[in-house]
């Protein structure tokens, strides 16, 4: 069955089931945690600043660093990339976080993967956000 989303090394990212699959195997993320993934990769190559995860994935609920550093160190784990040597994830320090993989976006026509024919940054991943609960 084809998929659409957002591919990327073996990944597919698809909004609209909000799931993270490696292959046809899910990869478990809180939903936080896809939140942010989904903002990096739809920013793919562009700085995300720690107040932007704090505005858009945790929509203002109060947290520390700590929270976003294990984050980030969650999404590398199941991504298998290393901070020292990055494949997805780019450490800028003091600024935030750059998802920095190629990516491909694919739309699902009549059961077909399709890449899309659009800049990237144009895609709309509405209701991707806010799917996570405020606890």
């Amino acid at each position: 069955m084809a998929h659409g989303g957002i591919q990327f090394e073996g990944f597919t990212l698809d909004a609209a089931q909000r799931q993270l699959r490696r292959g046809d195997q899910t990869v478990d993320l809180s939903s936080r945690y896809f939140d942010a993934l989904a903002l990096l990769v739809a920013e793919q190559g562009r700085l995300v600043s720690k107040n932007r995860f704090l505005d858009e994935v945790w929509r203002g609920v109060p947290v520390t660093d700590e929270a976003l550093t294990q984050c980030i160190r969650t999404l590398r784990r199941q991504l298998g990339d290393d901070a020292s040597r990055p494949r997805f994830i780019e450490t800028v320090p003091k600024h935030g976080y750059r998802f920095i993989a190629p990516v491909t976006v694919n739309e699902v026509k009549q059961g077909i993967a399709i890449p899309a024919n659009r800049d990237f940054h144009r895609l709309s991943i509405a209701g991707t956000f806010g799917g996570g609960s405020r606890a």
